[in-house]
């Protein structure tokens, strides 16, 4: 690492250091999130419900293939962050390249696999008569260039590792930048509508990753995408997969639970699939921007675990919970006041509006609480805890919300299937807690013992009674 992110992770005072990191992370998911909802948006200025719903159905395929780049986004950039920490810079730098190429392996076997089951696949989604083609032209194109989605989430994830967030930032204004200036030509120019959607997003993901891979081969970082460092080894696949795996596992189970509520919610009537679609535009923009922030923490705090310095680390944990806890609080004024404006954003029909916001005002009730979830869930991918970062990413989804899908809707009906996800989150927010306190209290005995070894003469080493 270069002296600037050296002093940065030792020296600077922990809430300079944590905002320098979390900011443009956040900035970055900021402008992710703009790059998911310009699709929305322009298909939304052609008044079509099908097309409108086509990009809900497809959403989840979208979803797996991110998934695919997290395993390696998430899970290499802890395991780099670690060896910086520990000064293990090859280790660092084998790390990466593995992350790169198997990422890609991984997702040119997806892509096969998504064009042998093509029909299954979309029956499955749930499309109907009218959604089924607008549905297959989105999914062709999206998973035939899937590689570079998976490129453009794993290469800045490990430029984040190291301190470097301007350039990942960069990167993803670019591509954000080009989805927006083609997503009007290609869907209401030429009138390609969600097919035009998807073209947006590729090229968007193209010039992003041709922008990350300048920054490799000039040699502007100090991790490597060089075939001659691709030494894989079964610690670095071990790390990497035992952080990345249950985050990615998350995602595709989130997509699963996109698909089994799709499938429910059509019982009311297609627009009901719209208004979720569109509602949940805005319920994963609040959790992604919690992510983004708390993200920025990560790599400080796997830094200074790896460094043996848990006195910094506890001190950027207390600081990510306040600070993000703070960013939440703001995060409701869209869910309370501004719900009717976002859904008319989209759509004209009074029908998805009504359900959007009556979705948007039941969420509103866990929104403080995410940043709980997502600081104690990145503190123990930063100290490499992949039982309970699992536990924490598949219980929003896997363990709460998906059977409580079921049970609201056996109960309470479309009002029950509004109120699911926010039952979910306050399970798993109540599970944080109760996991992440004797991870606290792990992390302050280790920094007692760490300053009684400091209080000693140099040299000299207390010997505990047997």
């Amino acid at each position: 690492m270069d002296t600037q992110n050296i002093t940065l992770m030792e020296r600077t005072p922990v809430p300079k250091a944590i905002l320098t990191l979390s900011i443009p992370t956040l900035l970055s998911t900021i402008v992710s999130l703009i790059y998911n909802l310009t699709d929305t948006y322009f298909i939304g200025l052609l008044d079509d419900p099908i097309q409108l719903g086509a990009i809900s159905l497809a959403f989840p395929v979208f979803m797996v293939i991110q998934a695919i780049g997290n395993v390696f986004g998430n899970g290499a950039p802890s395991y780099v962050s670690r060896c910086l920490g520990a000064g293990e810079q090859k280790e660092a730098r084998r790390t990466s390249v593995v992350a790169t190429y198997v990422s890609v392996a991984v997702t040119l076997l997806m892509t096969v696999f998504c064009f042998l089951f093509m029909e299954p696949i979309l029956r499955v989604l749930g499309t109907s008569a009218e959604t089924v083609g607008p549905t297959r032209q989105y999914v062709q194109i999206v998973a035939g260039f899937s590689v570079f989605m998976t490129l453009q989430a794993v290469l800045p994830a490990l430029l984040r590792s190291e301190g470097k967030m301007k350039e990942a930032v960069i990167g993803m204004v670019i591509g954000t930048g080009l989805n927006i200036v083609l997503d009007p030509v290609f869907i209401l120019l030429l009138h390609q509508g969600v097919a035009g959607a998807a073209w947006a997003t590729i090229i968007g993901n193209v010039f992003a990753v041709i922008y990350y891979l300048s920054i490799y081969l000039r040699g502007k970082t100090s991790l490597s995408i060089f075939p001659r460092d691709f030494h894989p080894s079964r610690r670095i696949l071990q790390e990497v997969l035992k952080i990345g795996l249950p985050s990615s596992i998350s995602q595709i189970i989130m997509s699963l639970s996109n698909i089994m509520m799709n499938n429910l919610a059509s019982g009311y009537g297609d627009y009901v699939i719209s208004a979720y679609g569109v509602a949940g535009k805005l319920t994963t923009m609040v959790f992604m921007i919690t992510i983004g922030y708390s993200s920025g923490y990560m790599p400080f705090a796997g830094y200074n675990y790896g460094a043996g310095n848990y006195k910094r680390m506890l001190s950027a944990m207390k600081f990510s919970l306040i600070s993000g806890t703070g960013v939440c609080l703001a995060l409701l004024i869209p869910f309370l006041w501004l719900a009717p404006g976002f859904l008319r954003l989209f759509t004209s029909d009074p029908r998805i509006i009504d359900v959007g916001v009556r979705f948007l005002r039941a969420y509103a009730w866990v929104v403080p609480f995410m940043a709980i979830q997502m600081t104690v869930m990145c503190t123990f991918q930063a100290v490499g805890d992949g039982i309970r970062s699992m536990l924490l990413n598949l219980g929003r989804q896997l363990l709460f919300y998906i059977p409580l899908l079921y049970l609201f809707n056996h109960l309470w009906g479309l009002n029950g299937l509004l109120y699911a996800q926010t039952g979910a989150d306050i399970c798993v927010t109540i599970l944080a807690v109760l996991i992440g306190l004797p991870l606290l209290h792990k992390l302050s005995k280790k920094q007692s013992e760490r300053e009684a070894l400091d209080d000693y003469p140099a040299g000299q080493i207390p010997i505990k009674n047997s």
